[in-house]
């Protein structure tokens, strides 16, 4: 049986990363690692470095136009563009399209600037007002499970008590008389067992209480008949004490118990309130508040303008029967999709208006459109549909997440604790013990949860059949890129092909 390659570290693979001098030899190298099950939980790490490797190759059709018209807003050029993306053949091309990532930056002394800095201020003072409960409820669960764990050490020195095994019985007996003495007995003063033993002389008297576990056992014991009287009045004290004791602690932990996933679901509760709020946030941030975009030409402080970029792109997939009809039926392990990539860059004065539906922005100024054709295979494209996301989740889990995943496996033992060791086992082969804190990243899943996987196939198929594919792609990514550029010019009255 061939040995199991020993887990790269990111620092590893990255060091041998740097020793590929083409950018299509880093692609290749990086997507093994993203087919990869082993390393399923590095790949937001992979995607971050695989993104701007893809992004910086040839296109398969190039083309740019720029406008410049005061009159002409953004709005009406971005959704003509989407719209004749997505509408169906003949009126479109048919694609499946997604936005990209979307910046705006805007002059300091513009009406805009200060509009959105209010409501950005308001969207980060209402995330400062959850994360602070959040991190009161999580110094709360944090206390309960520490008293938990108190009480399953109490709790099981009464499971050993009851033991069968006479070793283990004895020591959990010999626990409980121990705390009793410490805890209970001691409280008497010069009636306690221990002052007994140490002012009047009675030294058998410890001995003999941590021998007898019954009042039966007493009347055939060779003892002083005064020792025997104490202990008898002892023993029927520990006994109360012990029944009593063991009902009150059980039934503390299950409400302990209870108040821990009352807690969780306030958790939870906060988090799915904070989560719209945080990324509301993260939406209104500016392009400059980055600080490569200081010296940005376009921006004038004392002028009232912005600038605003917007990205789209479509897909669709070339499947094997567009290089022939033969190749139908061929099932490849890998997909290969033809993407046209839209870049608009938007510089504007923007003019405020006041209506019934409130005060809005219209946008007017020179467009730079800029239609790009690319070719992917499942993999890089599922890389670049996670880029922009994988941003967003950092930003998550540095506010409420990483705290949360320290105590999930603890919380989730209390929450659901196992009957007995074979129910554990059959339940952990029958399906992974869901965690505490499914519920609270749940608002996120249809936003950031990968929509494919990244999977390898099986069945092996000649190398010639995946080049033609991605040729075919290539062509039609190229056809695609003029057709809408070209379109557009022939539908604004432009000079047209």
């Amino acid at each position: 049986m061939a040995e199991e390659k020993e887990k790269l570290s990111l620092k590893e693979i990255e060091k041998e990363l740097d020793k590929k001098k083409e950018d299509k030899e880093k692609i290749e190298y990086l997507k093994e690692f993203l087919k990869d099950e082993k390393y399923k939980d590095m790949n937001r790490s992979f995607t971050k470095l695989i993104v701007p490797l893809l992004t910086k190759q040839k296109p398969n059709g190039d083309y740019r136009l720029t406008y410049d018209s005061i009159n002409e807003s953004l709005e009406p050029i971005y959704f003509w563009i989407l719209d004749f993306m997505r509408d169906s053949p003949p009126g479109g091309l048919g694609l499946d399209v997604k936005k990209g990532p979307e910046s705006f930056e805007a002059s300091v002394t513009s009406g805009y600037f200060g509009e959105m800095g209010q409501r950005s201020s308001l969207m980060q003072q209402k995330s400062i007002e959850y994360i602070g409960a959040i991190n009161q409820i999580i110094k709360s669960i944090i206390n309960l499970i520490y008293d938990l764990k108190e009480f399953e050490i109490r709790i099981e020195a009464y499971d050993h008590a009851k033991s069968e095994d006479p070793k283990i019985k004895s020591g959990g007996v010999k626990s409980l008389k121990g705390i009793w003495m410490d805890q209970v007995d001691a409280r008497k003063g010069r009636g306690s067992i221990n002052l007994l033993a140490q002012d009047l002389q009675f030294i058998t008297l410890r001995d003999a209480f941590f021998h007898f576990n019954t009042i039966k056992e007493l009347k055939d014991a060779d003892l002083n008949e005064r020792v025997i009287n104490i202990l008898e009045r002892k023993l029927e004290e520990y006994e109360t004490w012990v029944k009593k004791s063991e009902e009150e602690i059980r039934k503390r932990y299950n409400l302990e118990r209870i108040y821990l996933k009352s807690q969780v679901g306030s958790l939870k509760l906060y988090a799915n309130w904070v989560k719209p709020y945080l990324i509301a946030s993260q939406k209104l941030k500016t392009k400059g508040s980055e600080p490569k975009d200081f010296k940005n030409p376009n921006i004038v402080n004392s002028f009232s303008n912005m600038e605003m970029e917007i990205r789209l792109y479509g897909k669709r997939e070339v499947k094997p029967d567009a290089v022939h009809e033969s190749l139908k039926d061929v099932k490849l392990d890998r997909k290969y999709f033809a993407v046209i990539e839209i870049i608009t860059d938007f510089r504007s004065v923007p003019s405020a208006l006041s209506g019934q539906g409130g005060r809005h922005y219209v946008h007017g100024g020179r467009t730079d459109i800029a239609f790009k054709g690319f070719v992917f295979d499942d993999i890089e494209m599922q890389a670049l549909d996670n880029y922009e996301l994988y941003e967003d989740i950092d930003l998550i889990e540095d506010y409420i997440g990483n705290s949360l995943k320290l105590l999930q496996d603890e919380i989730s033992a209390y929450l659901d604790p196992p009957k007995n060791e074979e129910d554990t086992k059959k339940e952990i082969k029958k399906k992974p013990v869901p965690g505490a804190f499914d519920g609270i990243f749940s608002g996120f899943t249809g936003i950031f949860k990968p929509a494919i996987s990244f999977t390898t196939g099986k069945k092996k198929i000649s190398s010639v059949v995946y080049n033609d594919v991605r040729k075919a792609a290539e062509d039609s990514a190229g056809k695609m890129t003029f057709t809408i550029y070209n379109v557009y010019k022939k539908t604004h009255g432009m000079m047209n092909v």
